[in-house]
């Protein structure tokens, strides 16, 4: 078993890769054995399925080509009857109807049968579809909401999930760490998975972030004159000119933005503050151009340290590509800097800037804070970090399998790369707090991130106002607890748009100025609420009091009260019940 990582680069690419593979393969294969499913008997259902597709495919092409041709046909009946009318007198019109009635009524007639056809192949495509869903429905019910800290712990053992966030968690950033947890108003959170990383407690977050950005309109305006002019033989004529007017203004408009981060506290350097931004250095090699460009940073970074003015206390550091690259100028506490940069850990983080092949290289945001650190890898944002298990479902096995494996890896190597930066720092993994976060009931209860990601899972359009046209920002506030459930509020702010006409003055070709409208949207802020009941569900079999220490549980459905929501079809995160309740 390996305990710490500090050569997250090298460790990935010699055991943590093949490691999770192997691991995500073979939980999957343990699914299939404790599921029962026959694999050789939905292959054969899948395989006839496809047979029936195609033949449903090429049927409804035959017949797309039928109905072209009787289109033709009607067509050339028309256009003969008119031309014969044109020509001669209407007696010769039924010469048209005698020649191709005959062709269109066979041509009708084909594509009945041809309808009835694909209609009957559609219904067997469905049920056949209906006997594969069937077969893997035993395996569909065993995917839950902890694989994927499951394969994740088994690969990494340092790194832990939590069953969700809960109150304890969050209280424990809090007041060890001080971090208040609150993302303001613009900020949603989409999902959140909570843990630990040697000890430490960490957040992977998606939110989503708005903001009143800005657009432009644009619009025209056709004008034209006439004007006199002398030909080449030197008469006046007169001839029209045209032009097209164009202008813009410039409009607030909402902006929405998913991010995907991590949040870690650890007690070490207590009083360190910094920020370093990807660096495009990061990317450069050995040449003599770009040499001479880190060259450049360097000593940048030399006159930096040299500037000993008041309240400048940066000094560069032995290794200066490391400086150059990583790039934390802004840090306020030298001795504290070096105490957490080692050169260990510089040597290791440089591998991670630079490397082009094994994982993401320099996409990293990184701040600390204090004790608390905040990473923003660029390569996450496309990463779906919720791993819900209704994904997962197919009526295929081998889909399945290859969906499954495909996702976890991906999921690994996401994540992995996000938490490098810290992996890549000997003394984070020597701080182990042992703080007991789950000390009354209140602990064991989720927090307002898992309130709020709870509200996004279920959608916008549950909590959206009537008139919203843009995306949704979801808050909640916890109302009151009671029977060991949580009624909360959830409001959802977004904007109504209201048409609006701008005209600008133009001047145009005829020497005059026209006026050149521009329409535009005005958005006018609206929001909307609901009440939500929160309840900690146990799994068949689980008694509810082993419920908030358990690893995730098996999904349970959401029942709704009303915005037809279809409880059937709502799978629910984690094991949380959610209703929503009349505002």
């Amino acid at each position: 078993m390996i305990d710490d990582v500090h050569e997250p680069l090298e460790q990935y690419a010699s055991h943590f890769k093949t490691a999770h593979v192997t691991h995500t393969a073979d939980f999957f294969e343990d699914l299939v054995r404790r599921s029962g499913v026959d694999e050789n008997a939905n292959a054969s259902t899948v395989q006839e399925l496809r047979e029936l597709e195609k033949q449903a495919a090429g049927v409804g092409s035959s017949n797309k080509w039928w109905r072209i041709l009787r289109g033709l046909t009607i067509a050339a009946a028309v256009l003969a009857a008119l031309y014969i009318l044109a020509q001669y007198t209407w007696p010769w019109l039924v010469l048209p109807a005698l020649v191709l009635a005959p062709a269109i009524h066979v041509l009708n007639r084909v594509i009945n049968d041809s309808d009835a056809r694909l209609k009957a192949l559609r219904t067997v495509c469905d049920e056949k579809r209906a006997v594969a869903w069937s077969q893997m429905a035993p395996l569909n019910r065993l995917f839950d909401w902890d694989i994927v800290a499951k394969l994740m712990q088994k690969t990494v053992p340092r790194i832990a999930f939590d069953a969700y966030f809960s109150n304890g968690r969050m209280n424990e950033l809090r007041n060890s760490f001080g971090w208040s947890g609150n993302l303001g108003d613009d900020h949603s959170i989409v999902f959140s998975h909570s843990g630990v990383l040697n000890g430490n407690p960490f957040i992977l977050a998606r939110t989503l972030s708005h903001w009143m950005g800005s657009k432009t309109y644009h619009g025209s305006l056709s004008i034209s004159w006439t004007e006199q002019y002398r030909d080449s033989q030197g008469k006046w004529q007169t001839r029209t000119r045209h032009e097209t007017l164009r202008a813009s203004v410039e409009r607030p408009f909402p902006e929405y933005e998913n991010r995907t981060f991590i949040v870690y506290g650890n007690e070490a350097a207590p009083d360190l503050v910094f920020t370093r931004n990807p660096s495009k250095l990061s990317k450069l090699e050995d040449g003599m151009f770009d040499k001479w460009r880190k060259n450049r940073a360097i000593k940048k970074l030399e006159a930096k340290s040299r500037d000993v003015g008041e309240g400048k206390t940066f000094t560069v550091m032995a290794n200066r590509e490391f400086d150059a690259l990583f790039d934390a100028t802004d840090r306020n506490h030298e001795v504290q800097f070096r105490l957490l940069f080692t050169p260990l850990a510089q040597q290791e983080m440089l591998k991670l800037l630079k490397d082009s092949e094994t994982g993401f290289g320099d996409t990293f945001v990184f701040e600390k804070t204090h004790m608390i650190n905040v990473v923003e890898a660029g390569h996450m944002r496309r990463t779906d970090i919720s791993a819900d298990p209704a994904s997962f479902h197919a009526y295929e096995l081998a889909h399945a399998r290859s969906f499954f494996n495909s996702y976890h890896n991906d999921f690994f190597k996401s994540f992995y790369f996000g938490m490098a930066p810290l992996l890549a720092i000997p003394l984070y993994q020597q701080h182990r707090p042992h703080a007991d976060i789950y000390k009354d009931t209140y602990s064991h209860k989720p927090c307002f991130w898992e309130h709020e990601a709870i509200a996004n899972y279920h959608g916008e359009a549950a909590f959206n106002h009537p008139e919203c046209v843009t995306r949704s920002i979801l808050k909640t506030a916890m109302e009151s607890e009671a029977d060991g459930s949580q009624e909360v509020r959830v409001t959802a702010s977004g904007f109504k748009s209201v048409a609006r006409t701008a005209y600008i003055s133009v001047w145009g070709g005829d020497g005059r100025t026209h006026q050149v409208p521009v329409h535009w949207d005005e958005y006018f802020e609206v929001s909307n609420s609901a009440r939500v009941l929160v309840k900690e569900t146990a799994a068949p079999g689980e008694a509810a009091s082993d419920v908030a220490t358990d690893s995730y549980r098996s999904a349970m459905p959401a029942a709704f009260a009303h915005h037809g929501i279809d409880a059937g079809r709502a799978v629910l995160r984690r094991s949380i019940l959610s209703a929503v309740v009349p505002g």
